[in-house]
C-alpha cells in the first residue's frame, strides 16, 4: 500500500500555527489599547478628584497646569450640543482604528493605530458614561500647557500621537527608493 504524502497545510497543527500567529497581533494591540485605555480613565477619575472646584495645579513653572473642564464638543469645544454625533464619530474611529492595528504590517504602524485606538476608546467612555446623560457626557479634559490653546487629556495624547506613529510607520515601510 503507497503512504500517502502529507502536505504542510493539511498536516496536523499547521493549522492552529496560522490561527495562533494571526491572533498574536490582535493579542498585542488589544494589550497596548487596554493599558492605552486604563491610564486614560485612572488620570481621568484623578483629575475628578483632585481639581475639582476650580483648583489648578501648576507644573515645571507654569508651563503646564492641571486644571480641570468638561469638554461637552470636540477640540476648542467645537460640536458642543451635538454629543451623541461625537460618540457616534467616536465609535466609528475607535473600530477603524483598531482594524487598521490587527491588520497592519509594521510594529510601528501597528502600535500607533491600537494606540489611537485606545484614545478614541477612552474620550467615547466619557461620552457614554458621564453626566448629564448617556451619549451627551462630557469629556474630562485636565491638562493645559501654555503655549497651546485646549485643555486635553491622555486619550487626546494617544489618539493624535498614535495616528502620528501609524502613519509614520506606513510611511516608512511604504517608502521608495530613489535610484
Amino acid at each position: 500500500m503507497p503512504c500517502k504524502a502529507v502536505s504542510r497545510q493539511t498536516a496536523p497543527g499547521f493549522r492552529a500555527q496560522r490561527v495562533r500567529t494571526a491572533l498574536k497581533p490582535a493579542l498585542w494591540c488589544a494589550v497596548v489599547a487596554v493599558l492605552g485605555v486604563a491610564a486614560d480613565v485612572t488620570t481621568k477619575a484623578w483629575a475628578l478628584s483632585r481639581l475639582s472646584d476650580g483648583r489648578d495645579i501648576p507644573v515645571a513653572g507654569s508651563l503646564i497646569r492641571l486644571q480641570l473642564v468638561i469638554n461637552h464638543g470636540a477640540s476648542f469645544g467645537l460640536g458642543a450640543g451635538y454629543e451623541p454625533l461625537l460618540a457616534v464619530a467616536a465609535f466609528a474611529g475607535m473600530i477603524l482604528l483598531g482594524m487598521w492595528a490587527v491588520r497592519a504590517t509594521g510594529r510601528a504602524e501597528r502600535f500607533g493605530a491600537a494606540l489611537a485606538t485606545a484614545g478614541a476608546a477612552g474620550n467615547l467612555i466619557d461620552r457614554l458614561f458621564r453626566a448629564p446623560a448617556a451619549l451627551h457626557g462630557g469629556v474630562v479634559d485636565w491638562l493645559h500647557v501654555s503655549f497651546y490653546g485646549p485643555t486635553f487629556n491622555l486619550a487626546d495624547i494617544w489618539l493624535r500621537g498614535g495616528l502620528l506613529i501609524a502613519v509614520a510607520g506606513w510611511l516608512w515601510r511604504h517608502r521608495t527608493h530613489a535610484a
